[in-house]
């Protein structure tokens, strides 16, 4: 229950920028509240398999478990289907008129937590084999996360122009 917990609250910071675009498009308190509600349980019920699949693994206590999990996360982390899905979660928090109807916004936010899911999933792993119970790790893990799925600077100078 706690990494389940631990997980769901990492999360949401890195998808604050969504919540905030989806609230402001749409103005509909229920529709915002199914998304973030939504995003959650995803995240949640990854949290709860996480926890699971580490009570059957007992982890070597080595610096070759963290070194392989942190190589693992940059190598995923620059591949095109992780970039991908972070150009995806960043149109999603741009796009206009964003539903409202809660059937849209369940779609909405089944859509972007998909997509964080797979823009996020190498740093997960690590974050999972380094410890979700260390506070610095879980932290850490939330303030790459929302770096990654942050706009650019080259980004933001293009929407100015």
């Amino acid at each position: 229950m706690g990494m389940s917990l631990s997980m769901a609250a990492m999360m949401v910071p890195s998808a604050a920028p969504f919540f905030i675009a989806y609230g402001r498009d749409s103005r509909r308190p229920a529709a915002l509240g199914l998304v973030v509600l939504v995003y959650v349980g995803v995240w949640a019920l990854i949290g709860i398999a996480a926890d699971l699949a580490m009570g059957q693994v007992m982890l070597p206590s080595s610096w070759l478990l963290p070194a392989a999990a942190i190589a693992l996360a940059v190598a995923y982390t620059v591949t095109p289907w992780s970039r991908w899905a972070r150009t995806r979660c960043r149109e999603m928090c741009r796009r206009e008129a964003h539903g409202g109807r809660l059937r849209d916004a369940l779609a909405d936010s089944l859509r972007y937590s998909a997509c964080c899911v797979v823009c996020s999933a190498g740093v997960m792993i690590a974050i999972v084999a380094l410890g979700m119970s260390n506070l610095v790790v879980v932290g850490a893990g939330a303030a790459l996360m929302l770096a990654l799925k942050l706009p650019s600077l080259r980004e933001l100078e293009a929407r100015a122009r």
